[in-house]
C-alpha cells in the first residue's frame, strides 16, 4: 500500500480516465521513508523472499523519485 501511494505521489501510476496530476514529491518521500523504516525494523525477521521484495521495491521507488525530482 505504501509503495502504491508513493507511485501515485510520483505520478508514475495513474487511474484509468484520471487527469494527469503534478507529482507530490514531499508525500512520495514520506511514503518511501516509511518503507525504509519498515525495512530497518523488520531486519532479520523476514523471509528471503520478503526481504528481496522490500529491497527491490525500495530501489525502484528511489530511482523513480530521482527521475521525477530531476
Amino acid at each position: 500500500m505504501l509503495a502504491t501511494q508513493a507511485l501515485f505521489s510520483l505520478g508514475l501510476l495513474q487511474l484509468k480516465g484520471q487527469e494527469e496530476r503534478k507529482p507530490d514529491l514531499e508525500l512520495a518521500k514520506y511514503n518511501i521513508d516509511m518503507l525504509e523504516t519498515i525495512e530497518e525494523k523488520t531486519k532479520g525477521n523476514l523471509t528471503e523472499e520478503e526481504e528481496r521484495v522490500l529491497s527491490t521495491t525500495l530501489s525502484e521507488l528511489r530511482m523513480g523519485y530521482v527521475r521525477v525530482a530531476g
